[in-house]
């Protein structure tokens, strides 16, 4: 009888704390969010490099440029040519990228973009060709986002 006035006690305890730690676990705070508050972003499967973020830039200018074309408002600007430019120097995600062909596909692009810029002419065919200019780059290294930019093509 000794023993069992012993146990009881002891079993008594530990299923206390074992009950008050399970206990404290389970409490959840209930956090109320507004939804109108919430900033929500686009992310990059491999997180978001200097050059990814430049480019989803670069493409929501392309949508209001796009706008700005096709109801004869606008053309592409200059500041859109300097954005375009820093595409050499933004850091990617994966350093293997910056080849002498990514080079090459983006010196293709700046010139399109300076000759769209300085022909007022032609912008559709212009702006569709700069469009098609990225969409050749990223077969080559980044195939992901090319539906999405194909959507920037005047019809």
């Amino acid at each position: 009888m000794k023993l069992t006035n012993f146990i009881i006690p002891i079993f008594i305890g530990i299923f206390s704390f074992l009950f008050v730690a399970c206990e404290s676990e389970v409490k959840q705070k209930e956090v109320i969010i507004d939804a109108s508050q919430v900033e929500v972003s686009e992310t990059n499967p491999n997180g978001d490099s200097e050059l990814a973020l430049l480019m989803r830039k670069m493409f929501e200018e392309g949508e209001d440029i796009k706008k700005l074309i096709t109801n004869n408002e606008g053309n592409i600007t200059e500041e859109y040519i300097a954005e375009l430019e820093r595409i050499h120097t933004a850091t990617p995600t994966d350093a293997d990228v910056k080849t002498p062909e990514f080079e090459a596909y983006t010196k293709l692009m700046i010139d399109e973009a300076n000759l769209l810029f300085s022909n007022d002419s032609n912008r559709v065919q212009g702006f569709n060709n700069l469009v098609n200019r990225c969409i050749n780059c990223h077969q080559s290294f980044c195939p992901g986002p090319i539906k999405r930019i194909k959507k920037l093509t005047i019809n």
